[in-house]
């Protein structure tokens, strides 16, 4: 097998857990496979972070070290419009209509109205697409399972930690949204210390963010339709950077004994991903930093 991941780039259609639609799953094999087999990283947001963390993983396996690990990316195969409203429904906790109202354009442009979806997700990466890649992969099933989100996918990846903690061995929460609803998903962590404390096996949890983004904004990206006062009030009021630190902290108090919290200094809401990825596989792989 060549050293590229188009050499072993394999993709496949599953139905939606919905019933509409499809979703598009790529995978990405390391270039040599253990005969134990090799962890799983599920990325969400397959559409636009696959690519980062295929290449990654192929660079990371065969120049510095790591183990090898599969890349599972889960994603829509739609334009990019589509994909930030499908992402909400999918990504996302329950939204009260308050919530809702006071996120004006930004809730437009990213279908703020179509929420909730992220238990009934969840259940499908765990019942549905993990049985498939075992199926494609022999020796998947019992290796460490990874689970990567960034900014919403990042907010997904803390509620399914909070609600399952035994779904995943590790979590990699880049960037999260936890000013959805109100940072609602707060309320969780109660029930949270109570499941994680009748596990018979931690998971590792990573958390990171980029430093500047809490720093007003010099642009909206296009597609969004709102003005950069109005992009710098969502900022803000989401507290990217000091929500982080305080959710590792609660995460902390929780229980959680295997966590990893890092602030990229020079990293903004965008570029922070690839430093994410590269640090939280280290982490959840432990490896050493």
């Amino acid at each position: 097998m060549g050293f590229s991941v188009r050499a072993s780039l394999e993709q496949f259609s599953l139905p939606h857990p919905s019933g509409a639609g499809q979703l598009k799953i790529s995978v990405a094999a390391p270039a040599v496979v253990p005969e134990a087999g090799a962890p799983v990283l599920y990325v969400v947001d397959g559409d636009v972070l696959f690519g980062i963390a295929a290449e990654l993983s192929r660079t990371l396996t065969s120049v510095a070290g790591f183990p090898p690990y599969y890349v599972v990316g889960i994603g829509y195969d739609a334009d990019y419009a589509d994909f930030l409203k499908l992402r909400t429904a999918d990504l996302t906790p329950l939204l009260s209509d308050e919530a809702a109202a006071g996120m004006g354009k930004v809730g437009a442009a990213i279908g703020a109205d179509r929420n909730g979806g992220a238990g009934v997700f969840l259940d499908f990466l765990v019942d549905t697409l993990r049985p498939q890649i075992a199926e494609r992969y022999p020796g998947t099933a019992a290796a460490t399972q990874i689970l990567f989100g960034h900014s919403l996918g990042g907010l997904f990846a803390s509620d399914a930690l909070l609600t399952r903690p035994d779904a995943f061995s590790g979590f990699i929460i880049s960037s999260p949204s936890l000013w959805w609803d109100g940072f609602s998903i707060l309320r969780k962590l109660p029930a949270f210390a109570q499941l994680l404390a009748g596990q018979p096996r931690q998971p590792r949890v990573f958390i990171d963010v980029g430093g500047k983004e809490q720093d007003p904004p010099t642009n909206v990206p296009e597609g969004m339709g709102v003005t950069i006062e109005e992009a710098g009030a969502q900022i803000m009021s989401a507290r990217m950077v000091d929500a982080a630190r305080e959710f590792a902290e609660a995460l902390k108090h929780a229980g959680v004994a295997d966590l990893k919290h890092m602030v990229f200094a020079d990293e903004d809401h965008v570029s922070v991903a690839p430093a994410a990825l590269i640090h939280g596989m280290r982490f959840a792989l432990g490896e050493q930093d």
